[in-house]
């Protein structure tokens, strides 16, 4: 046998699979990349059911595949299934090449606020709160993103402030504004909370905000008016 005649072929062969490596961060086995790209066939058609099981056996038998990850959390997404999303987005989001992450980034915070409003309907105000904070601390945030995490906080603080909890209450209300400054129902709420925590004149204050905000707002002129008595 010809061992040096050989030697150029398994370098050839070696720097190949460098290479595979290095696009893909993971070598992907030929079985693993079917069941991926039947599921893309079925995703793209909008049978999500039907995808759903090849992505998870891409994703259990390769759980580095970023691209079966990414699938599988945005078929759950458009099933409406916000919780099951996160965690293969978030794997998703960690493998992803640098070139993508700002995409997947986007569909990570749509799975979040999905998540948090799920979270709010059921009552589970602490859940929520962790899912919108999740999504408040990553960056960069569009102005969409800002007013839905400050529409979740809102809904929150009065959920607090309904079981007696003022003082959270007060500090989630300023987290409100600070995502959206221009949010009345905030400072309505704020109002009302440091009302009850005996901050008279601030409450007066974020009143008056929400009623320059919204002139026609009736009821951020009666809580200004209930203040006033």
């Amino acid at each position: 046998m010809n061992v040096k005649g050989m030697l150029p072929g398994l370098a050839v062969l070696a720097m190949a699979a460098i290479f595979l490596v290095s696009c893909a961060g993971v070598a992907i086995s030929p079985a693993v990349r079917a069941d991926f790209n039947a599921g893309l066939v079925l995703f793209d058609q909008g049978k999500f059911e039907s995808a759903l099981s090849f992505f998870q056996k891409a994703a259990e038998a390769e759980p580095d595949y970023y691209e079966a990850q990414l699938y599988l959390g945005r078929t759950y997404l458009n099933m409406k299934q916000y919780g099951k999303a996160l965690p293969p987005l978030r794997r998703a989001y960690r493998l992803s090449p640098d070139d993508f992450k700002s995409q997947i980034f986007d569909i990570l915070l749509d799975a979040l606020m999905g998540a948090a409003f799920e979270e709010l309907g059921k009552g589970n105000f602490e859940s929520s709160l962790t899912l919108v904070r999740e999504a408040m601390s990553s960056s960069p945030q569009g102005k969409k993103v800002k007013d839905d995490a400050s529409k979740v906080l809102v809904a929150v603080a009065t959920g607090l402030a309904r079981k007696g909890d003022v003082r959270d209450a007060v500090g989630v209300f300023r987290d409100a504004i600070r995502e959206n400054p221009d949010n009345t129902r905030a400072y309505i709420g704020l109002a009302r909370a440091l009302l009850k925590s005996g901050a008279i004149s601030e409450a007066i204050e974020n009143a008056q905000k929400a009623l320059s905000l919204d002139p026609t707002s009736n009821e951020a002129l009666n809580v200004l008016k209930e203040m006033l008595r």
